[in-house]
């Protein structure tokens, strides 16, 4: 009971504080809208010029902001509980790199008159990180099983970084307008996307994460030790490879809207078992929020922090992010 109470009282406490961060981020920008001049123009008032702001530019990326955090967040939870290893992420195994090349491969490719159509970057995301994700897993195991999670840590980096070494490879022929455009994307940033991008981006969000929601007594039994897990009739490796392709396809939709941002996917799990413990129908629901908490937290300060210059936004990520990996990293050791 008491751990029920503590569980609705956060939820509570992050939907709360989602929900002020998203509003602050709505009435930040060039022109700041005051509290009640914000609500006028969501109720309807305003002049054409300030609803064409508050709602084609500024809600747009406001909403992204919450739906690739959450994405993100739940994802790396997700890949921490099949690899049973708390430094597993999107970023650090290779999905984001992945898919991100996936993506540069595509801008390469397609000549600069044509464009990209809305569904092609997506998908060359989602096959990027999954041929990542899949060669990282694949390296990992020996005899049908895996060997060691940290080993699949070391296995993601490798891959990473021979992912990025053809990023630089890429980007080395690309013309000075491309170059930019490829970068900021690297870098992460949620501007000058669409309507046409949130509803994508919600639609596979709400149903991957309901599909790891409604899964959430097969994922307490894969944080089991897998002979456990056996015992109780779980095919393992077909199920973990489920869960896996779930999560790619998760955060490389997110990495395709908004970018590589990095460390989400690291963080915002280990704080939510600390809140809430591991029992994934209370550990995921968290992480989603504090996902959403900490990337609109972010793009908030790249907004401000120089303005009116902006920051990208996955620089703020990594500033917050980084420290926080050396501090599991050398936990985890002791």
């Amino acid at each position: 009971m008491m751990q029920k109470r503590r569980f609705i009282a956060t939820l509570i406490l992050l939907a709360v504080l989602l929900t002020g961060l998203f509003f602050l981020h709505l009435a930040t920008g060039f022109h700041y809208f005051t509290k009640a001049h914000l609500i006028a123009v969501l109720l309807g008032g305003g002049t054409p010029e300030e609803v064409l702001t508050v709602f084609d530019f500024r809600m747009v990326r406001s909403i992204l902001a919450v739906l690739i955090g959450m994405g993100l967040a739940v994802s790396g939870a997700v890949f921490q509980t099949i690899s049973k290893n708390e430094l597993a992420s999107p970023s650090l195994l290779g999905v984001n790199a992945g898919a991100a090349l996936g993506v540069m491969l595509l801008i390469y490719g397609t000549p600069q008159a044509t464009g990209l159509g809305i569904w092609e970057q997506p998908l060359a995301a989602v096959i990027g990180g999954a041929l990542a994700a899949g060669l990282v897993f694949f390296l990992s195991y020996q005899r049908g099983r895996m060997t060691s999670t940290y080993k699949l840590v070391l296995n993601g980096i490798a891959v990473t970084a021979g992912l990025h070494a053809l990023q630089i490879l890429l980007i080395v022929g690309l013309d000075p307008t491309r170059f930019q455009q490829i970068n900021t994307w690297l870098i992460g940033s949620i501007f000058g996307n669409s309507w046409t991008h949130v509803d994508i981006l919600f639609l596979v969000v709400l149903l991957i994460t309901f599909f790891f929601l409604a899964s959430h007594e097969t994922l307490d039994l894969l944080a089991l030790r897998e002979e456990n897990a056996l015992g109780l009739g779980i095919r393992v490796n077909r199920t973990r490879f489920l869960f896996l392709m779930a999560a790619v396809v998760l955060a490389s939709s997110c990495v395709a809207v908004g970018g590589s941002i990095g460390f989400i996917g690291l963080i915002c799990p280990h704080i939510a078992r600390r809140l809430v413990g591991v029992a994934h129908k209370r550990y995921l629901p968290v992480t989603a929020l504090l996902g959403g908490v900490l990337l609109v937290a972010a793009d908030y300060t790249a907004r401000v922090i120089i303005a009116p210059d902006e920051m990208l936004v996955g620089l703020i990520v990594s500033l917050i992010g980084a420290p926080y990996f050396l501090y599991i990293l050398v936990r985890s050791r002791g």
